[in-house]
């Protein structure tokens, strides 16, 4: 009983009397305090003691001003983006107005939409192109040439809205925007029609083996609402210690005409050829054919063309008895894949094919695929995987058939002008 009386007054007044003197400073704050005692003791064993006092200056309740404060913040941060204001009209004055789908208005010169593109020069932004679906409303004082899908053709001040396109002019009429297939300034100057691209890679080595080589790829385009003009060139130039290893180069220039949006014809296609390497010092393609667009969607365009052709090469040697030049029909067929993986990378693939007599060569194949990196507004980087095939090539004079096949990885820096 001793023993037992003292641990009683030992618990007494070590758990009772700290928490009451807790509680009792607590209850000069205005804070709220939890109090917890709880003791459980048997004659011979104390099982558990818990002696447990919170206090706390700052409490934040569900209805606190603290917690408002937060609800009213992450409400504020929750409200989206107010949308763009579209009621809003540019004046009647001498320029060109596009509204883009964020609801901004630039201010300047249309010179072109052909291929799902407006090209637009503004004074402030300069030369400025936009894929067609991101443009919400266009508004042309001037006068523009339209052409439809149907082929119709229409000349006057022009606005375009999401769904409708009204000209104005001696025949005022209005047409389902989705029918536009392109437009042009009307009297639009000769330099404002072009539009191109240049590449240029170098290779230099030095040391054990002296090397240099250069590839040049460049592509023109005149484009008007109905026909469309290209000119392209592919060039590669290699010596290694002084000597001549690769002299090639490839013109193309086609001219095509639009009958509807995806089906147009080529009226002329015209190509040059030369590698000495080859066994082929100059070799003339022209014909006449038709292109289609398989595919026609903002970001991704796949056309097909092909045609009949006339077609003469002079070789660089002959064997004895053999003739230097050979003329001969072909068929040509190509291919274009332009794919645009996201607003800086572009995809292009590039198909030419010729069918022809044993004599010159059987089959020539020229592919181009190209990745595009847009670095800056004017400069990209390019990638170029070009392969080039004669399946026949003609024996030279000393006997020896060149390979049939000639590829080339070429890295370059890209211009668009």
């Amino acid at each position: 009983m001793p023993v037992v009386g003292a641990l009683m007054a030992l618990l007494f007044a070590g758990v009772f009397l700290p928490a009451h003197g807790a509680v009792r400073r607590a209850g000069r704050s205005s804070s709220q305090q939890v109090v917890t005692n709880l003791v459980v003791v048997t004659n011979t064993v104390i099982v558990t003691v818990t002696n447990y006092i919170v206090t706390t200056n700052t409490v934040i309740a569900t209805n606190g001003p603290v917690a408002e404060a937060k609800r009213r913040w992450w409400r504020k941060a929750r409200v989206s983006v107010p949308p763009p204001e579209l009621s809003w009209v540019p004046p009647a004055d001498t320029f060109d107005w596009i509204q883009l789908k964020s609801g901004e208005w630039l201010r300047g010169r249309i010179k072109g939409m052909q291929d799902r593109e407006l090209e637009f020069d503004s004074k402030e932004l300069e030369g400025l192109a936009f894929d067609w679906k991101d443009i919400r409303q266009v508004r042309a004082s001037r006068t523009l040439d339209i052409l439809f899908a149907d082929g119709e053709e229409a000349s006057g001040s022009v606005v375009i809205t999401p769904d409708l396109v009204t000209l104005s002019g001696a025949t005022p009429r209005v047409r389902p925007r989705s029918q536009l297939q392109s437009l042009a300034p009307s009297g639009a100057k000769e330099c404002n029609l072009w539009s191109g691209k240049g590449s240029f890679g170098l290779t230099l080595r030095s040391g054990n083996t002296e090397q240099v080589e250069y590839s040049a790829q460049a592509r023109l385009q005149r484009l008007t609402p109905a026909t469309r003009y290209s000119l392209d060139y592919v060039g590669n130039v290699s010596s290694v210690d002084g000597v001549e290893s690769a002299d090639d180069h490839r013109v193309n220039s086609e001219f095509d005409l639009w009958l509807s949006r995806r089906f147009y014809l080529i009226l002329p296609f015209a190509e040059y050829y030369t590698d000495p390497f080859q066994n082929l010092a100059h070799r003339v393609t022209g014909g006449v054919g038709v292109g289609y667009d398989l595919i026609d969607r903002p970001n991704l365009e796949w056309t097909i063309t092909t045609g009949p052709a006339f077609q003469k090469a002079w070789f660089a040697s002959a064997q004895p008895g053999e003739p230097t030049e050979k003329t001969t029909g072909a068929l040509v067929f190509g291919s274009r894949f332009d794919w645009d993986i996201t607003r800086r990378i572009e995809l292009i693939m590039e198909y030419r094919g010729q069918y022809t007599s044993r004599e010159v060569g059987e089959t020539t194949h020229h592919s181009v695929a190209t990745l595009s990196l847009e670095l800056t507004k004017r400069f990209d980087l390019d990638v170029s995987l070009i392969w080039d095939r004669i399946a026949q090539p003609k024996v030279g004079s000393d006997g020896v058939q060149p390979e049939p096949d000639d590829f080339r990885l070429v890295v370059g820096l890209g211009l668009d002008f």
